[in-house]
């Protein structure tokens, strides 16, 4: 019996240690970001003219940095809720509602990974035309929507286990806060 509890637990532990290198990836890549925003400048002021397909990896760059990040926000519980409405709830209707919530996040985010599978793969099998190759922010969306859909069921299985501290242990810790 012990081994199927820590199982999932092992898994949850994978899960965070995928967000976190996610998010580390995504701040690389702001630091990119800034360096190509900067040249970008200094070429339109030197040289009146922009620099060429700054503006394809500036959109590209953005896009990819909020999948790379999705994950670990919906880990760290960083997602918009209405807890003041969950405070009102008997705790195990907390954790049902708690549940569906991510349940339907997870779905949500399996959607996106679905609906991105082919235009990913043809993408990278393909290439592109000229200008920044659309091909790594397509696998980006792909495993930042898949490592989101996870976490939302890491979430749900680990709140309706009592597996982790879950939002009543939040509230309290935010409650001890001063102003």
């Amino acid at each position: 019996m012990a081994e199927r509890t820590r199982s999932p637990l092992a898994a949850a532990a994978l899960a965070d240690r995928l967000s976190r290198s996610m998010m580390v990836m995504a701040a690389a890549l702001t630091f990119v970001l800034a360096i190509v925003v900067l040249a970008d400048t200094v070429s339109r002021a030197f040289s009146r003219h922009p620099l060429g397909g700054a503006g394809d990896v500036v959109g590209n760059a953005i896009v990819m940095i909020v999948f790379l990040q999705a994950g670990y926000a919906v880990r760290c519980r960083s997602m918009v809720r209405a807890d003041f409405i969950l405070g009102l709830m008997p705790w195990p209707t907390r954790r049902v509602v708690l549940a569906a919530g991510y349940g339907l996040g997870a779905l949500l985010f399996g959607a996106l990974f679905a609906a991105n599978w082919d235009p990913a793969i043809t993408a990278f099998l393909r290439g592109s035309g000229p200008g920044f190759p659309a091909w790594p922010a397509r696998l980006v969306i792909l495993a930042g929507a898949a490592m989101t859909a996870v976490n939302y069921i890491v979430l749900g299985f680990l709140d309706l286990t009592g597996a982790e501290p879950t939002l009543e242990g939040e509230l309290a810790d935010l409650g001890q806060l001063e102003p």
